[in-house]
Order: C-alpha cells, then sequence, then structure tokens
C-alpha cells in the first residue's frame, strides 16, 4: 500500500456565483480536494498521473460577484483536472522531492437575482492552472509527512460582464502540509492536511479574498486488501477579512465545516500502482460562504 499515494492537491478555482466572504462566497480552495488516502505517504518515483473530478452543489442568500450584489444565489459547479506529478529517487532536504501541476476544465451555472431581475446562466472553459514548483516527503515509522507549494494562476476564462465565469482572475499561493499516520498491519490511517492560502486583487472588481485557513481531514480503515472505506470532512476559517473598493457587502469573514463518507480501491490486478477514490462531504455549518454539497471522483497511475 505504501506505493500509493493518491494526493487530490487541487485548490481549484470555482465559479464566481454566490453569501457574503470571499468574492462569489467561493474561493480557490475546494474543500475535500487535498487528500483522500495517505496524503502524507511518498509515491514511488517516477512520473504520476490523475485525473480528479469535482462536483458541488450550494445556495447562498447573497453574495458579491463580477462586481454586483447577487441575492437568492443557487450555484453548481463541475471541474475535471489533469494533474501530473514528477517524484526524483535522490533525497531532498533529507526527503524525496517532486514537482507538478494540473490543468483543470470545468462546467458551471447558477441563477440568481441582480437589481430585482431573476438571471441565471452557464458556462464550460479552461479554469485556474496550479503549480507545485516543491514538493518535500518525508517518512518514521508509521508517520509520514508531505509539505509542499501551491501556485493558482488567473489563467481561466474570466468576463467581467458575464455572470459565471470558470477563472478567478487572481493569483493564490497555498502553503499546504499534508500529515499521515497509517498502520499497514491493521489498515487504519488517519490524516490531515492543513494549508494557508494568500490571495492577491481581483483587479478588474477591485475586490481582494482574504488570507483563508483551510483543513482537509479523513480516516480511512481497509475492510480488505484492496478496499478502504472511510471518513472525510474539512474545516475552513478566513483569518483575515475582504477588502478593497469592490468588497461591496463590507469585511466580511466565512467559515464553514464539512463531512461525509468516503471508499477507496486499489485493484489487484495493477499491483498497487492504479487507484480509485470516490467521497462525498455535506456542509454541517456555513457562515458567509456557499453552503452545499461536494462529491469526488479521481482516479490515479503510478508508472
Amino acid at each position: 500500500m505504501r506505493l500509493l499515494k493518491l494526493s487530490l492537491l487541487l485548490s481549484s478555482a470555482l465559479a464566481q456565483t454566490s453569501a457574503q466572504a470571499a468574492e462569489g462566497a467561493f474561493s480557490n480552495y475546494f474543500p475535500g480536494a487535498y487528500g483522500s488516502l495517505l496524503p502524507g505517504m511518498a509515491p514511488e518515483p517516477g512520473p504520476v498521473f490523475a485525473n480528479v473530478n469535482l462536483l458541488y452543489s450550494g445556495k447562498a442568500s447573497r453574495a458579491v460577484g463580477e462586481g454586483q450584489v447577487k441575492a437568492s444565489v443557487e450555484s453548481s459547479a463541475f471541474y475535471s483536472l489533469f494533474q501530473g506529478l514528477h517524484v526524483w529517487d535522490a533525497p531532498e532536504l533529507g526527503g524525496r522531492f517532486a514537482v507538478g501541476g494540473y490543468i483543470p476544465v470545468g462546467y458551471a451555472s447558477y441563477s440568481a437575482t441582480v437589481g430585482g431581475l431573476a438571471n441565471s446562466q452557464d458556462e464550460f472553459a479552461l479554469g485556474d492552472i496550479g503549480i507545485i514548483p516543491a514538493s518535500f516527503y518525508w517518512s518514521s515509522g508509521n508517520f509520514h509527512t508531505n509539505i509542499y507549494g501551491l501556485i493558482i494562476a488567473p489563467t481561466g476564462e474570466y468576463n467581467l460582464n458575464s455572470g459565471v465565469n470558470i477563472g478567478r482572475n487572481y493569483w493564490s499561493a497555498d502553503l499546504v502540509a499534508a500529515l499521515t499516520w497509517f498502520n499497514p498491519e491493521k489498515g487504519t490511517e488517519f490524516s490531515v492536511v492543513p494549508g494557508l492560502m494568500f490571495n492577491s486583487k481581483n483587479e478588474d472588481t477591485q475586490y481582494k479574498t482574504g488570507t483563508e485557513f483551510h483543513m482537509d481531514f479523513m480516516f480511512n480503515q481497509f475492510v480488505s486488501e484492496n478496499v478502504a472505506l472511510g471518513i472525510h470532512g474539512y474545516a475552513y476559517k478566513q483569518l483575515t477579512g475582504d477588502s478593497g473598493s469592490g468588497a461591496l457587502l463590507g469585511d466580511f469573514k466565512g467559515e464553514a465545516v464539512g463531512i461525509g463518507p468516503a471508499i477507496s480501491w486499489i485493484p489487484k490486478s495493477a499491483g498497487g500502482a492504479v487507484a480509485f477514490s470516490a467521497s462525498w462531504v455535506h456542509d454541517v455549518h456555513s457562515k458567509n460562504r456557499l453552503s452545499g454539497d461536494y462529491a469526488t471522483l479521481s482516479f490515479s497511475i503510478q508508472f
């Protein structure tokens, strides 16, 4: 099982539709997307490919998006990320070193009331790419650690005159640490993946989303040699409020907590080099942020 490293590194841009904190009441952090199974454990040396699919549906009473105050927002989005990671055998700083990134494509739809008029739109386009310039893995017994940086570039489709956008039109830098305890004899895993995300200003709207703390957590138990069942969740809190002349609803800070079931499968026929994972996370608490459901479906292969 140690040859498996399915790290859903994403921080994908969700469509800029809809509550109060963060522009559009969402950000470049996607709950539940930073890990599924053994996120702190290093892959074997060589290339790793993953396809991570993210689905979201939620509602908010109001939000600022594209420079307008929107009310009664309903939003849904689907993203498919094509992710690559190359792992070197030679150690760096005492651990295994890797670099990588992802390219997302997405579809988003929304409906909202703007200026008393109901409006709905949808869009399919390229999203904001993510770059992982440095990733380090260390292991000691049953404890495994992965520390990396993620840069999200505003390459996605964005139009200020459109009510829904796949790209978010600002840069983000995310500092992430994945911490895993795994007992291979009992097949039990506990992992937490905290991160701190810093955002630049959206120059088109003059809106700057505040600094965000996020943490994904997961418990997985192998019920057979190849199947693990789990409970996954996340916690999110804005450490600083939104700012800029475009923050029409003021200095708000968002927070949210979600939890749900997960399953992973490692086909025996592939020798552990292939893995599939699926999860569903439901918001049990949300303040000044979109509230809804998140689902992930991922595939990874170690070459």
